[in-house]
């Protein structure tokens, strides 16, 4: 008798730590679920209000004369087939560097106000399919890569020489930076398209989000 009264307690011990536990793992995820989706809603919000500036600082005729786009992403898209990279060549042509000229200050000026936001504004290049071989080889995406590199880091050296953005310089190396993207985006329907550049935002948020995603 006085077995089975020891038994029946150490039970009821295990049932109550066992409900203590599932309330303090309840309040935890609750906790998390939150805290995700506080970021989250910080996150839109801010990406929100910044493509509101941007839609502001350039309308409609503006895009359309620059041959640009603004993305629900914040990418910068520039399709005027004006400004796109001669096949093999990383040259800013001069229809680009006007493009540029009017575009950046401006851009810069809107994105200013998000600069404790932002981590980085990455110059993307980009190269089409076209290439004298075999397009499956290493050799081809390596090549690629390199042309797509040069393309970012030449656009990335024009605006910083353009007299507008000197007072801006400090801003610009803290936040510009310039990276290839091979063929990666490519598409053989618009091989003239592919040799192009975009300009996107990095952002604090997506390290908090990234960071939340890995504690689960």
């Amino acid at each position: 008798m006085i077995f089975r009264k020891k038994t029946a307690n150490i039970w009821e011990s295990i049932s109550d730590l066992m409900t203590g536990l599932m309330i303090v793992f309840l309040f935890v995820c609750i906790g998390f679920l939150y805290q995700l989706k506080d970021t989250v809603n910080k996150y839109e919000k801010v990406r929100n209000s910044i493509h509101q500036d941007l839609i502001k600082e350039f309308n409609p005729e503006d895009m359309a004369r620059l041959g640009a786009r603004i993305e629900e992403d914040l990418r910068v898209v520039f399709v005027a087939p004006s400004v796109f990279f001669s096949v093999g060549d990383n040259t800013v042509n001069q229809n680009f560097q006007n493009v540029l000229a009017e575009f950046f200050p401006r851009y810069v000026k809107v994105l200013e106000k998000y600069s404790d936001d932002i981590v980085e504004v990455r110059i993307e290049g980009n190269a089409s399919l076209e290439y004298n071989g075999d397009i499956n080889s290493n050799a081809a995406y390596f090549y690629n890569m390199k042309l797509s590199q040069e393309r970012a880091f030449n656009v990335l050296q024009y605006v910083f020489s353009l007299g507008a953005m000197q007072e801006k310089r400090q801003w610009m190396i803290d936040k510009l930076r310039a990276n290839g993207a091979s063929y990666s985006k490519a598409s053989a329907q618009n091989a003239a398209a592919a040799r192009c550049v975009e300009i996107s935002i990095h952002r604090n948020a997506e390290k908090e989000l990234e960071s939340i995603n890995a504690s689960q």
